[in-house]
């Protein structure tokens, strides 16, 4: 984790979220889930089942490749809310990513860079960031 991610901050946020998004990447390439469950509020029904899927495909014989994701925080959207926490419309550049299973590729996302795509909710927990929940843009 950067120490920049230690503050609660723009630039704090925003070095979590590259931390995160690595910590994801890396699950899908290794099929080792701890680090980014670490960093991710067990509230998120949508990214355990992601975890789950991960452990699941490993566990079986698969495995991924890709699944790298760039998350950038737009100029100006860094407002905190009344509940605390920090509704975030993020840009996502993927470079896409395909699972296999039993020598075949079962799923296959293609590479793609959105700015209109998703709303990442974080908060500020105990002195760190904590990814709660993310969903399509205006959901939140």
């Amino acid at each position: 984790m950067p120490k920049e991610a230690a503050q609660e901050t723009e630039a704090g946020a925003q070095a979590f979220l590259n931390y995160r998004a690595d910590a994801q990447w890396y699950a899908m390439q290794t099929g080792d889930t701890a680090p980014v469950r670490e960093v991710t509020a067990t509230e998120c029904a949508n990214c355990t089942e992601q975890f789950d899927d991960i452990d699941e495909l490993y566990e079986s014989g698969g495995w991924a490749v890709g699944g790298w994701e760039a998350v950038k925080i737009p100029e100006g959207s860094f407002q905190k809310r009344a509940d605390g926490g920090y509704n975030l419309p993020v840009s996502v550049d993927s470079m896409g990513s395909m699972t296999v299973v039993n020598k075949a590729i079962s799923v296959r996302q293609e590479p793609f860079k959105r700015t209109d795509l998703i709303d990442i909710y974080v908060d500020f927990r105990d002195g760190k960031w904590t990814h709660v929940t993310a969903s399509p843009r205006g959901s939140l």
